[in-house]
Formats: structure tokens, C-alpha cells, sequence
């Protein structure tokens, strides 16, 4: 019987004026183990789309049988995360079930214990690692127990022994009967599918039985390329360290101590070396810290020049709307132009596999996750720096493309350059000259022969790389979504042992009194209340002070414009009588009680913030809100707003820093110091910044569609 039935299919995006589907037709049968293969770009994350509803075709037709939920994992993880704490996230889809909370309980522990994310139940969405997203958002996908189970890519972004464990829960989730439709490039994967669909251009050119795609040797050429052909490792002796760490340590938050500790390493000229490990064992902190994008909290890092990096998030890389203009970005702040600018962003598109003549033109976010990853990878090498980085930078590619990726690598060690990639692929880590395993931030095992580490030398002191001027700015922002996101507060204060219902009323009367007192004196006594209400709620009157203080030129600014409309009383002292600006008793009183209301309201909101998480404030919501929805109205969607505000504003605090750490990379921001520099120094953010937020917009609006939201 077949569950989905797909007829003559046609879409095309707009303002492309390329189909992204033509003519497809194929039937899926129920319990089947289907595998969605081809290039990237070729259009099978669309067809994905268009089987779930997100996308409408232009013509043709998608049956599916009914009573058949469909569950899909986005080729972007974070796309995927609807709540800011993970059990909250993983629970939403059921809630919206409208099960008992016993069940979404159950399902929620059942849920992240499959993905080994269980002992992080109670953690931020934001303070984990992007494989460790990955996980979350199959587990949020596993908990709906849909009977379509579409998986774009789900695998790509984890460690080997995670990547295991959740295919093996795939056969399982298949054995019970059903429907999996797996797009991938990858023959291991590929090897569990009972039928493959094979798409290119966006069209079928294969549909039948996995045994006979896997008998056409072209047809498994062409999708999945050839294993990486390894090289004869390049000798270590007599080469120059080009980048050095000596006794380096860098901590994201100190309440879980999660960061990378105690690093002693040298990288040398002309070598490829991969950094290997699971998923959130350090990799990516290591890069940025070489990257010069976060500032050690002791040690050194020795390089000169300044290394380059290409993220591991690479839509967060790209910001010019056209592909070959995002490539020139970084090579034109460098003060390259004219004709050397184009041939540089010519080469080093063509060596990203993303052709100039073909590409160029192409706007940034019509490319698919392979195509930007690739875009990415070209605006680096557009640098031309002599230490270059990549961070999984063969992630979610097809083969074809990952052997050339993988190739480049390898020449630009050749040309001299030091090259260091992170990756959770075997064959790539044996690909390179040498191996670095990351464990819980430390290095566990170095390929590199004990003869040569022997012989490590003391790193010349004229080479001591500064963090980059952006740092501290970077550093600011992450903590600013690490105190949104709640993963700096750990200890309970007297006002969090209220039930969260108490809470909230607690918050409203101080609120409310703070903005509505009058005289001066009640003013005065709102001021003591809501600093002792911080005090008990576990905000510090040390930062609350500086607050104060940094808000106060407003206050004051705002309280002299005041003066101009509030009103004199009759007979009283002029101190100060100009046209229409007067100063009188009266007036000073005025504005001073304005100040006082004001960082009376300030402290209550600070009080408020540390002391309730958005869990809390939902769960408090919920009951203060009972007499409503027994009265039929609506309040799950003003709650979900809330959620969903709650959850975007530090998605969109991470997306600014990831965009700083690219623009900071590639020139983009230059010297970061005085309060005037650190202004112009967001003012290329605000562009980059709006684009990605209509996207989380659009992205967060599918993730809440697909887990039953209605």
C-alpha cells in the first residue's frame, strides 16, 4: 500500500528562474526504507519540504495516506529548536498533542535518552554544541512518534559513536513498522534502504530497489564518489612551527565547566592536521581561540600572521546577497580590487567546487546547506592567509564534493600553508599528515612522533598573538545569550523556591507599585523594596548598581526634556527661567522621582529575569491563566509567543556573534576601541543581522508547523 504518491510534481522558487523540481512521480510504500540521493543543490531538501506541506507545488500532486504523521529532521539543526531548555523543546511537540503531562514526561526521557542527551535535560538549547543540537532535534522529532519519519542530512553533524547509535534506532524505528525516507549521500546509510530515489537536476533518473542501484558501479560513482586516497604523510622533521599553544585554557561557562584546558601544541608549515573527537569535546572552541576569537583565561597562542577560520555554522558566514560578492568581502578589506580581486574570487571559487561562471551570480540564500558551506569555504581562501582552519568543512557535502574539499586541503599544504580541519570522518582524519584527539577539552592522543614533540622549542615571544579587537565584543554577546538562555545561574534564591505562579504576582505588585507611586518618599521606599527583591532573588546589587549608572546620562537627559512640559507651580523659585526651559523646586522633584521610578521598575525586571526561566514563567502562566481558558480563550498562543520570543532572542544574540566572529575574520569590522569604534563596529551586524532574522522567522515558523502546533 503505498503512504505517499507523488504525480508530475513541478516547483520552482522565486526569483530563480531555474525548476527546482521537474516532472517528479514516484510512490513510497508503507513501512518502507526509502533513500533520497543526489548532489547537493540537486533539490532533494525541497521535495523533502514539499512532502511535509511547508512548500506548495506548482503543479502536480502529493497523496499521502491519512493518519500518518509526518516527523522531519531540517538539514539545519538549529532550525529545528522551538523551545530555549532542552526538555522543554523535546516536550513541546506531545504537549501540542494535547497528552497527559505523565505521557510527555515519558516521552521526553525516552526521548533524549535514545540520543545520549538525557544527563542535559535541564541545559540551555543555546549552550550546546551544534552536534549536540543535532541530537536534540531528532529527540524532539522522536517524541511526536510520527509514522513518516524524514531524516535531511540527521547524521551529518555527529561523532562516530553517535552517529552509530542513532542509525541503529532508525532500523529499529523501521522494524516497528515505519516509513523512513533518509536523504544522504552516504553509502553506509545508504546500505540500510530497502528502495532509493536518485534525483539530479531536479529530476528522477533512478527509482527502483536498493540492490540494483548498489549493481550500477556508476550510479554509486556518481552519488557517493570514491573512498579518500590516502597519501604518503608528510615528514615533520626540520619544519617551522607556524602556530603554537603553550599551556592554554579557555572556559564558556565555569558552572559546567565546559571549554578546553591545559593545551600545549605546535602546528607546522606545509601539514594537514585534523582535530578529531565526539561532539562538544572542544574542536570548535580550540579553532576560535587560535582564531584569535576568544581570548584565552591563561596561556599563550603564538602565530604570525594572524590565523583565518571557516565556521562550522556556514550560514551565519554568508551575509553579501550575491555569491561572488560574499567571496570578495574578506580579499577586499585585505585592500585587494580591480582585476587581482576577480581573479582571486574566480580561483578561489573554482576551488571550492562552486564554479565562478556558474555561481557567481547566484544570490547567497538560494544556495542549498552543501552550496553555502562551499560559498563559505571560498571567502576564506580568499584571504590568502598562511594558517587556515576549517571547522567541519566536509559537513552535509555529497561525496564528490567532499573529495574535492578534501583534495584543496591537501594542496594548500603542498603550496606551504598550515592547514588544520576538525572532522568525526575516519578516512578524513586518515587523510591528514597527522591526528589531534579532543576529549572534554583535553588533548587525550597526538599522532605526531614522541621524537618530535621532544624537541618542541620555547615560542618566540615576538609572536605572541593578541586576541582580535572584536573579542571582547564577542565575549560580551555570548554572555549576554548565556545570561538570556539561564546557563550561568545554578543556585536557587528564596524567591525561586515560590511556585512560579507566586512569582509571577510577586513581580506584577513590585512592578506595578514601582510605576505607579508618586511622592518622592514612596518613590525612595520603592527603590529599598526592589533592590531587596534582587537581593533575595539572587541578582547581584553590585551589578544592579552598575546598571543604574550606566543608564542614568538617559535618565537625566530624559528628565531635562521633561522640565520643558511639566508644568510650574504658581509662586514657587525660578532657578532657572529661559524662554520656555524653567527649573523649579517642583520640577526637580519631578524628575528626580521619574529616576527613582524608573531603576525602581529596572530592579524588579532584573529580580524578575534571574529568578523565573522562561520554563517557569510558562508553567506560572499556564495557571494564572486557567480562568481564561476555561472560558474558551485562547491563551496557548499568547503563551507560545512568549515562548517563541523567549527562545529567538538568544538565537538571535548567537546569529549576531556568529556574523561578528565572520565579519571579524574576514576584516570586516577593523580596530575595535573607544565607545565610538565599538558603535561603527555593529553597524555592519545590522544588515547581516535583519536577513538572518526574517530566516529564523521563516525557520521557526516550520519547526513550530511540524510539531503539531495548531
Amino acid at each position: 500500500m503505498s503512504v505517499i504518491t507523488v504525480k508530475n510534481l513541478n516547483f520552482k522558487y522565486p526569483q530563480n528562474n531555474k525548476a527546482a523540481l521537474s516532472d517528479v512521480s514516484f510512490c513510497i510504500e508503507k513501512g518502507s526504507y526509502v533513500a533520497i540521493v543526489g548532489y547537493n543543490g540537486c533539490g532533494k531538501s525541497t521535495l523533502a519540504r514539499l512532502i511535509c506541506g511547508l512548500e506548495q507545488p506548482d503543479s502536480g500532486t502529493i497523496e499521502i495516506q491519512p493518519n500518518n504523521r509526518i516527523g522531519i529532521i531540517f538539514q539545519s539543526p538549529k532550525d529545528q529548536l522551538v523551545s530555549s531548555m532542552i526538555s522543554r523543546d523535546v516536550g513541546f511537540g506531545p504537549q501540542n498533542l494535547g497528552l497527559p503531562a505523565g505521557e510527555v514526561e515519558l516521552r521526553v526521557i525516552e526521548s533524549l535518552n535514545i540520543v545520549d542527551m538525557l544527563d542535559r535535560a535541564g541545559s540551555s538549547t543555546s549552550a550546546i554544541s551544534l552536534g549536540q543540537t543535532q541530537k536534540v532535534a531528532l529527540s524532539g522529532v522522536i517524541a511526536l512518534r510520527p509514522e513518516i519519519l524524514i531524516l535531511d542530512e540527521a547524521v551529518s553533524m555527529l561523532d562516530p559513536v553517535s552517529r552509530a547509535e542513532i542509525l541503529e534506532f532508525i532500523r529499529y524505528w523501521h522494524k516497528c513498522g515505519n516509513t523512513i525516507i533518509q536523504i544522504t549521500h552516504d553509502l553506509e546509510t545508504l546500505a540500510d534502504a530497502d528502495t532509493v530515489l536518485g534525483i539530479e537536476d531536479g529530476k528522477v533518473f533512478f527509482y527502483g530497489t536498493q540492490r540494483a542501484f548498489l549493481e550500477n558501479k556508476e550510479n554509486v560513482k556518481r552519488i557517493c564518489g570514491e573512498d579518500l586516497q590516502k597519501c604518503s604523510r608528510t615528514s615533520f622533521e626540520g619544519r617551522e612551527a607556524a602556530l603554537s599553544l603553550r599551556n592554554v585554557n579557555f572556559v564558556h561557562n565555569k558552572q559546567d565547566r565546559h571549554g578546553i584546558f591545559d593545551i600545549n601544541l605546535d602546528f607546522y608549515k606545509g601539514t594537514l592536521t585534523a582535530l578529531t573527537g565526539s561532539s562538544g569535546a572542544g574542536k570548535s572552541t580550540l579553532l576560535e581561540v587560535c582564531a584569535g576569537l576568544q581570548k584565552p583565561e591563561s596561556g599563550k597562542v603564538y602565530a604570525k600572521p594572524w590565523p583565518v577560520i571557516a565556521q562550522q555554522n556556514a550560514q551565519a558566514a554568508l551575509f553579501e546577497p550575491f555569491a561572488a560578492d560574499d567571496v570578495a568581502f574578506g580579499a577586499r578589506n585585505r585592500g585587494l580590487s580591480g582585476k587581482p580581486l576577480v581573479e582571486r574570487v574566480k580561483r578561489c571559487m573554482d576551488e571550492a567546487a562552486l564554479p565562478f561562471d556558474k555561481f557567481g551570480e547566484r544570490r547567497t540564500f538560494e544556495l542549498s546547506g552543501g552550496e553555502q558551506r562551499r560559498l563559505a569555504i571560498a571567502g576564506i581562501l580568499a584571504l590568502d592567509a598562511d594558517v587556515v582552519m576549517f571547522d567541519e568543512p566536509t559537513a552535509g557535502l555529497d561525496s564528490p564534493s567532499r573529495a574535492e574539499v578534501m583534495n584543496l586541503l591537501r594542496r594548500l599544504a603542498d603550496e606551504g600553508k598550515t592547514v588544520i580541519f576538525s572532522t568525526h570522518k575516519r578516512d578524513e582524519a586518515d587523510f591528514a599528515d597527522r591526528e589531534v584527539v579532543i576529549k572534554d577539552g583535553r588533548v587525550i592522543a597526538d599522532s605526531l612522533t614522541p621524537s618530535i614533540l621532544l624537541e618542541k622549542t620555547e615560542a618566540d615571544e615576538a609572536s605572541v598573538m593578541e586576541a582580535s579587537p572584536s573579542a571582547g565584543l564577542i565575549a560580551g554577546l555570548k554572555n549576554l545569550s548565556l545570561g538570556l538562555s539561564r546557563s550561568r545561574h545554578s543556585k536557587k534564591s528564596p524567591v525561586e523556591k515560590l511556585s512560579p505562579a507566586l512569582r509571577i504576582l510577586l513581580f506584577f505588585a513590585l512592578f506595578s507599585f514601582s510605576l505607579a507611586v508618586r511622592p518622592l518618599w514612596l518613590c525612595a521606599l520603592a527603590i529599598v523594596v526592589a533592590a531587596l527583591y534582587c537581593k533575595i532573588s539572587g541578582f547581584s546589587l553590585r551589578r544592579l548598581l552598575s546598571a543604574w549608572l550606566k543608564i542614568l546620562p538617559f535618565l537625566i537627559f530624559f528628565g531635562v526634556f521633561q522640565m520643558i512640559f511639566h508644568k510650574a507651580l504658581p509662586d514657587e523659585v525660578h532657578f532657572i527661567n529661559w524662554r520656555w526651559f524653567t527649573v523649579t523646586p517642583s520640577k526637580l522633584l519631578f524628575c528626580l522621582a521619574t529616576i527613582l521610578r524608573t531603576d525602581a521598575a529596572l530592579a524588579c525586571i532584573s529580580g524578575f529575569f534571574v529568578s523565573t526561566p522562561e520554563y517557569d514563567l510558562m508553567d506560572g502562566l499556564n495557571i494564572l491563566l486557567t480562568p481564561l481558558r476555561l472560558c474558551h480563550v485562547p491563551v496557548r498562543y499568547f503563551i507560545l509567543i512568549i515562548e517563541v520570543i523567549f527562545r529567538f532572542i538568544p538565537l538571535l544574540v548567537d546569529e549576531a556573534v556568529s556574523i561578528l566572529k565572520t565579519q571579524a575574520i574576514r576584516g570586516g569590522l577593523g580596530t575595535v576601541k573607544g565607545k565610538l569604534a565599538k558603535i561603527r563596529a555593529v553597524i555592519p551586524l545590522i544588515i547581516p543581522l535583519i536577513i538572518q532574522s526574517i530566516k529564523r522567522s521563516e525557520a521557526l515558523a516550520d519547526a513550530i508547523t511540524m510539531r503539531c502546533f495548531k
